[in-house]
């Protein structure tokens, strides 16, 4: 992208301090520290998006931690079939519990070649996103999701729509995987 749009692009020294402090965190828990008393955990969200930066850094800087950083991505594609549950979705402790963490789960495991054509996790979230779309095109899972520990879909009536940022965190990891075989789920998402 020209610099005039995104600014001056950054020292490859600060990339590697940044590849350095991602893979730094599955070393070190500070939390253990306190035991029982703080407990800290593994984030779907968390551990897609350093996937998908991990990818695209190592295009960048093939020599920089490759063993690392191959690892790491291994062990994050096992984390998300470990953690996926039998519907097919993840649930998570931030956003709309499902809805959000299946755009990152789905999302990491893309920039790890994953794609609905080669790996059963992926094609289980996608029949998990595709089976919850409403009548109305739009997906609309309710904040309810989180306390009920399953996905809730929020209510709509005649005059509330499906809300247009959920339909959005469905098509991104939609596209991610690669699904392009029923275009109507597409095409109905995008008119919501």
């Amino acid at each position: 992208m020209p610099s005039e749009l995104v600014g001056e692009a950054m020292e490859p020294a600060r990339l590697y301090d940044s590849v350095n402090f991602i893979l730094s965190l599955q070393l070190l828990n500070p939390t253990e520290f306190f035991a029982d008393v703080v407990i800290e955990h593994e984030y779907v969200e968390c551990t897609g998006s350093s996937v998908q930066a991990l990818v695209q850094f190592k295009k960048l800087y093939p020599g920089h931690r490759t063993t690392e950083i191959n690892n790491f991505i291994h062990n994050a594609v096992k984390y998300f079939e470990d953690v996926q549950k039998p519907d097919g979705s993840w649930y998570d402790c931030w956003g709309v519990r499902f809805t959000y963490t299946s755009w990152f789960a789905l999302g990491g495991l893309a920039a790890a070649g994953k794609s609905d054509s080669n790996t059963a996790t992926v094609r289980k979230g996608v029949e998990f996103l595709l089976r919850t779309q409403r009548s109305d095109g739009g997906w609309g899972e309710s904040y309810r999701s989180g306390t009920h520990h399953k996905n809730v879909q929020q209510i709509t009536g005649a005059f509330l729509k499906t809300p247009n940022v959920m339909s959005r965190h469905i098509i991104m990891p939609l596209r991610e995987a690669h699904v392009y075989k029923d275009a109507s789920a597409w095409e109905n998402a995008l008119e919501t």
